[in-house]
This record gives C-alpha cells, sequence and structure tokens, in this order.
C-alpha cells in the first residue's frame, strides 16, 4: 500500500470543497479531482475510499476543527458579554476568510452527507453554544428562552453580517461588526 503524503491529501480536500463550492456535490468526480491534484485515480483512493468518505471526512474536519477553536474561546476568563463578543466576532472572520469551507458545511447540512457524519461531531456545535448561552443564562445575561431558538438566531445574524460584508453592503470594520454584534446582543439579552 502507498504511503499516504499529506500535501496530497490537502490538495484533495482543497480541490473538492473548490469544486462544491462551484457547482455542488454532483460536480465531485473522483477522476477529475485526481486530474486536477496530479495523481492516479488508484491514489485517490488510498486516501479516500469513496466520493461519500471524502465528503464525509472533509464535514467531519471542518466542524471539529471550528468548534475546537470556538471552545477554546469560551475557557476564557473575560467577562461574558466580552467573550460571547470574541467568539462572535471569530466566527464573522472564519466566515469571511473561509467561504468555500462555510459554503461546504452549509451544503453538507442540507444534505445525505450529514448523517454521514458521526453524531457527536454533528452534536458539538451545539454543545458548543448551549454552554456559552447556559453561562449567559445562570448569569441572568441571556434570556431564558430554548436554547436551538437563541442559536438559530444567532446564527442567522452571523451569517446575514458574513453576507453584508461580502456584498459590500457593510464593510468590515470596527463599527459595522459593533453595530452588528448590538444587534444580534439586544436580541437575546435578559
Amino acid at each position: 500500500m502507498k504511503q499516504k503524503d499529506e500535501l496530497k491529501r490537502e490538495a484533495i480536500i482543497n480541490e473538492t470543497i473548490a469544486i462544491v463550492y462551484d457547482k455542488g456535490f454532483t460536480a465531485v468526480k473522483m477522476a477529475r479531482i485526481a486530474k486536477k491534484v496530479d495523481i492516479s485515480p488508484s491514489t485517490l483512493y488510498v486516501y479516500f475510499k469513496s466520493k461519500d468518505d471524502l465528503i464525509k471526512t472533509i464535514a467531519t474536519d471542518l466542524l471539529k476543527k471550528l468548534t475546537d477553536i470556538g471552545q477554546d474561546q469560551l475557557k476564557s476568563e473575560l467577562p461574558y458579554k466580552l467573550k460571547f463578543k470574541a467568539i462572535w466576532i471569530f466566527y464573522i472572520n472564519f466566515g469571511i476568510n473561509n467561504r468555500k469551507e462555510v459554503s461546504f458545511i452549509h451544503q453538507v447540512k442540507q444534505s445525505p452527507y450529514f448523517e454521514m457524519i458521526p453524531k457527536e461531531i454533528r452534536q458539538l456545535k451545539s454543545t458548543f453554544i448551549f454552554d456559552l448561552l447556559d453561562e449567559g443564562k445562570r448569569q441572568g445575561l441571556i434570556k431564558n428562552l430554548d436554547n436551538t431558538i437563541l442559536s438559530v438566531l444567532l446564527e442567522a445574524f452571523m451569517n446575514e453580517t458574513v453576507k453584508l460584508i461580502d456584498t459590500k453592503t457593510l464593510e468590515l470594520n470596527e463599527e459595522d461588526t459593533n453595530t452588528m454584534f448590538s444587534l444580534a446582543w439586544d436580541a437575546i439579552k435578559n
């Protein structure tokens, strides 16, 4: 069996994300990816058993990475609102700087591929966000509403903020970022 090369693996992943961003999952063809990254199709199968395995692995890795970084911020000793804002800004920046990856995650969530991701990985982000919201509720800072409702509201604010910055309706500056954060904060604060 051939030894795996991390650079080739990354090239395969990046090419797959780019294809999904441009044309969706139906355009992901193993032979096409192999050709684009200059390897044989049989070599591609050394890295990933199938198209499903490739997409599931990418989605799992992205969701885990995104949540791990957010959870590190949750451990900070900042006052709650500042911690919340730091996490908000992290996710806005991630969305702006990783458009293709975010699009990939959104598309996976709307497809049968999402069910292929291990349940504990699918639930990581919810658990992380729910922990953040529960901390705010314990401190009396967040409305005592269902966490699912609060998290959907926050995700919608974040996604729309990224879209407004992408379309140049908002600028990526402190004033506009603070305005959008304040609107989101006002929606959930107690």
